[in-house]
């Protein structure tokens, strides 16, 4: 009996050709886990490892001094081994535009908090209602402004501390607070 064409000569070959495409599906299987893995990351560390996170704190100091005297923020960041402290001066209120909106409807909220600000100070602009409400309150920053609007959490305590998430709000402003839910006078 004639064999077709296509058939092997030996039986040798089937079993290296067998073992070649075994060992090709392997290569491409663990191909695709590497690609999987560097792109997704390690999500279980090594047995007996452990990760520990870095600790950051900071920490606002504001002084009761004349506004003659300067108002620093302190942010301390904490990683294993090493600690690193950084003190970023904080500009006087004379030199940072401030906007009161107020987003719970609490009527002449944003107009008091606004001559708060005036009476400490600060440059203000006019008073003003904003939309949707925010729960909580927030303190919006533009760039470079960060430490002042934390150390106007003397007068928002509780708020949020954000940049801006809009560039239109507050505009020609450095610092917006938005007076939210859970405000109280």
């Amino acid at each position: 009996m004639n064999r077709g064409r296509h058939s092997a000569g030996t039986t040798g070959s089937f079993y290296r050709d067998l073992t070649m495409m075994i060992v090709g599906i392997l290569l491409v299987g663990a191909a695709v886990f590497l690609l999987l893995y560097l792109f997704a990351g390690d999500p279980d560390p090594v047995a007996g490892e452990t990760t520990v996170p870095a600790a950051t704190s900071s920490s606002v100091v504001v002084s009761s001094n004349p506004p003659s005297t300067s108002t620093t923020v302190s942010a301390t960041t904490t990683s294993r081994p090493a600690v690193t402290t950084t003190t970023v001066p904080v500009r006087p209120p004379q030199e940072v535009r401030v906007v009161v909106l107020n987003s719970i409807g609490l009527a002449g909220a944003a107009g008091r908090m606004t001559q708060q600000l005036a009476d400490s100070g600060y440059q203000t602009q006019q008073a003003d209602d904003i939309e949707p409400q925010q729960d909580p309150s927030r303190i919006w920053y533009r760039e470079g402004f960060a430490p002042e609007a934390n150390a106007m959490l003397q007068f928002l305590p509780g708020a949020l501390v954000e940049p801006i998430p809009d560039p239109e709000v507050g505009a020609g402003a450095d610092v917006v607070l938005v007076l939210g839910t859970g405000y109280t006078e």
